[in-house]
């Protein structure tokens, strides 16, 4: 019995912390990518806030003062390592 509480508690961890990343990689209303984002003083980021105003480093001008290319897919996004956010464009920092 002790064993399956402590196999439920692992589970429910796992599922708590699932949606915590360091690297939110923001895509493109077509699931590809757009950019990285990470900011090493918060931490844990929402990612869905993150990207729901992301524009990929890019060096693209907008007419309506932005800089880069919006991703502009509501906020959508994947949770990515180290090693993967090492080759991918950065966000500008909102």
């Amino acid at each position: 019995m002790v064993r399956l509480i402590a196999i439920g508690f692992f589970f429910l961890a796992g599922l708590l912390t699932a949606n915590a990343c360091t690297y939110c990689q923001c895509e493109f209303s077509d699931g590809s990518h757009c950019c990285v984002y990470s900011d090493s003083s918060v931490g844990n980021l929402d990612c869905t806030t993150v990207c729901s105003s992301a524009h990929r480093a890019d060096g693209t001008t907008n007419s309506d003062g932005t800089a880069g290319t919006a991703c502009n897919a509501g906020g959508s996004y994947k949770c990515a390592s180290v090693f993967e956010a090492q080759d991918r464009t950065a966000c500008y920092t909102e």
